[in-house]
Formats: structure tokens, sequence, C-alpha cells
């Protein structure tokens, strides 16, 4: 699988665009193709186009879960792909355009996506475990066997009128089957990416090859880093599995630092214009 970065934090090329955010596009062994979340708005269009990448030619879209860094750009693809004659279908996790906030009870701020385009008939809810197309496997866990990251703390969603603390049902990954090979593609991985991972091996019936993820060891409106002893317990719990990891976003470049020592060139750092097999 060759993995394109469309949107991410940072860039070295002064033609393409930046923005806290993620979009991935994905080129499968057989020629399919798949967009992989759409970042906060319609930057990642202008970045696909100076690439040479059309992205309404994929089979299918995916949006990771319900927060505007990811699913921002959802009117923008949508509206591309009216434009271009092609019914691309979207799957978004039930509760993906629920209301999602960062802060706290009394003081917080919007991070959803636009509960308006839950209704295009384009868009598609899921509930559990779908093979969405051959090979390609949509899954969302409830595991906590390892931690998930402190930032969460910061996220919120709304229930029955009341602001709780974020539980991720509406967080979903991608497991996709080719050639022998099983490989995970994971958002932020609020639910703590070894968990992610647990369920798609379960899924796989065997170890990851791959795992192409954002691992959320930062929290950039809290302007904090995670503990470095977790990072570090982290580090060493992924270089005991026989994967090799591409990480990005809300990983940050101090998390990555530590990764490294540990997994040395098993794991890479994504920038926008990155263009990787996977």
């Amino acid at each position: 699988m060759r993995v394109t970065v469309l949107m991410e934090n940072c860039t070295p090329s002064s033609r393409l665009l930046a923005r806290h955010g993620l979009s991935l596009w994905l080129e499968l062994a057989d020629g399919r193709r798949v967009l992989f979340d759409m970042g906060p708005d319609e930057g990642f269009l202008a970045n696909a186009r100076a690439l040479g990448i059309d992205v309404t030619s994929a089979e299918l879209a995916v949006v990771s879960h319900g927060h505007y860094d990811h699913g921002g750009g959802l009117r923008a693809f949508l509206d591309a792909c009216s434009e271009a004659g092609r019914d691309v279908p979207v799957y978004v996790r039930d509760g993906a355009f629920d209301e999602h906030v960062s802060g706290t009870p009394a003081a917080h701020h919007a991070i959803g996506i636009d509960p308006a385009l839950a209704d295009d008939p384009r868009v598609v809810v899921l509930r559990g475990t779908c093979e969405v197309a051959p090979g390609l496997t949509l899954l969302s866990t409830g595991r906590r066997d390892h931690p998930a990251a402190r930032s969460n703390a910061r996220l919120m969603e709304r229930v029955g009128g009341e602001l709780v603390p974020d539980r991720f049902r509406h967080e979903q990954s991608l497991l996709v089957s080719e050639e022998g090979r099983s490989l995970l593609v994971s958002g932020c991985s609020h639910g703590g990416i070894l968990n992610i991972m647990d369920a798609a091996e379960e899924l796989a019936g065997a170890p990851l090859d791959a795992v192409v993820a954002g691992f959320h060891l930062m929290d950039p409106s809290g302007g904090t880093v995670e503990d470095e002893a977790l990072t570090r317990a982290l580090a060493t719990e992924l270089a005991s599995r026989r994967a090799r990891y591409l990480t990005f976003h809300c990983t940050g470049t101090d998390a990555f630092a530590l990764l490294r020592d540990e997994l040395g060139a098993r794991v890479g750092y994504l920038h926008v214009g990155s263009r990787v097999e996977a």
C-alpha cells in the first residue's frame, strides 16, 4: 500500500499547504484508492491537485472520527465529487456528527464536524465492524486494556444535554488486508493505539505488518505533551511487536524523538507531501 499525505501539521514544501489536521491518500496494491480523512478544510484538495491526485477517483472515503481536523473538509470533498459527477461513499462511525468540544465544561470550544452533512445520501453511518470492500474493514473498539492518551481528558461530548468525557465511540480505524499482509490505518488513536492494534490483530488473525497512525501524544489546545515515561513505555511495547510504524499529526515531534530512540528505523514521521510504501 502506498500512502501519500495530503494534509498534516507541517510540510517542507513551499507549494503545499500545512494545517493542524490529517488527510491520507491510500493506493492499494490492486490499484484501488481510498481517501482517509479530509483535514480541517478544503486545503487537502489544493495539495492533492499539486501532487497530481484526483481524490474523486477514490473507491471510498473514511472519516476516522468526529473532530474538525479530520472531517472539516468533508463538505469540500462532497462538492468536488458532485462537480466531477461521481458518487463516492463516505463512511463515518455512529456519533461522528454529535457535539464534540475541547476544554472544560465551564470553558470550551467546538471541535466537531458540520452535523448538516449527516443527511447527505453519500454519507454512510456504521455501527459495528464492517467490511466495506474486499480486504477493507472498518472497526471500532471499546478495549481499554492499555492506557489511552492523557490529553483525552480535555475532550468531551454532549450526552443528554451535559458535557461528559468523550468515550470515542465515534472513532474508527481501517484494517487493510492485501497480499497476505495486514495494515492498520488510524487517525488520532484516541482509544489508545495499543488497544486498537489488539482489536485489529484479533480481527486479522495475525500480527500487523504495518501501522499508519497518529498516537495522540500531544495536546495542541492545552499546550502539553505526553509524559516522557509513558511515551517510552509505549515505545517499548510497540518495539515488542513486529509492525513497522508511520506516524504524524497528533504524535508530535517531541514524542516521536522518544519513539525513535527505541524503535529506530522501524518508525517514521510523515509530513504533507510524503509518499511512502507501507
